[in-house]
């Protein structure tokens, strides 16, 4: 059974071969949520990751189109082709700028579903995981990044592929960070 006033986002980390999608329920002006049946939350209940998975972006169009009519946004990195990318992604048919279109697509123009792309995908990623070990999610120290961008730090303490926890980190960073449309952010 649904709770009042709780507000259902969908968070996705698109890629070419492999997806995240990590679902959460927020809860708005200053509520916190009650019941069970969750993977994590932050510590005062405000933020409740329900669901985290990798998919192909096959499974994740027909999941999306699924669950679109239950959800209230989605946040989407927005994909960008770096400089120092460029040669090495010649004669590429852009699969990950592809699933970003198709995501898009579903939820705007089928089902009327708001889209909020997040600016910087390696900055989103660190302020993330950095706001959920803050806030109290369950967290394990990881090799995080790749290239030059390599570090160490905070990481969902999620099995699996690595991309349902970047999915988790970009949900947690909007939820935390976006004061004109977090609903948890509005109330403050």
């Amino acid at each position: 059974m649904d709770e009042p006033h709780v507000f259902r986002l969908a968070a996705i980390d698109p890629g070419e071969a492999w997806c995240g999608l990590a679902e959460f329920d927020l809860a708005p002006l200053g509520g916190r949520l009650l019941g069970d049946g969750f993977v994590d939350q932050s510590r005062r209940g405000t933020i409740r990751l329900m669901q985290c998975r990798t998919l192909t972006p096959h499974d994740l169009y027909g999941e999306l189109e699924r669950i679109a009519p239950l959800i209230h946004a989605v946040v989407l990195e927005r994909y960008s082709l770096y400089p120092w990318m460029a040669r090495e992604q010649g004669f590429s048919e852009l699969l990950t700028a592809q699933c970003v279109g198709v995501v898009t697509d579903i939820a705007v123009r089928r089902f009327k579903v708001p889209v909020f792309c997040l600016q910087d995908a390696k900055g989103t990623l660190k302020g993330g995981r950095a706001q959920a070990a803050r806030a109290g999610f369950r967290m394990k120290d990881r090799a995080l990044g790749s290239g030059r961008f390599r570090y160490r730090g905070p990481d969902f303490d999620l099995p699996g592929k690595p991309h349902r926890r970047d999915a988790a980190a970009h949900g947690v960073f909007w939820a935390t960070t976006n004061r004109e449309q977090s609903p948890i952010l509005l109330a403050r």
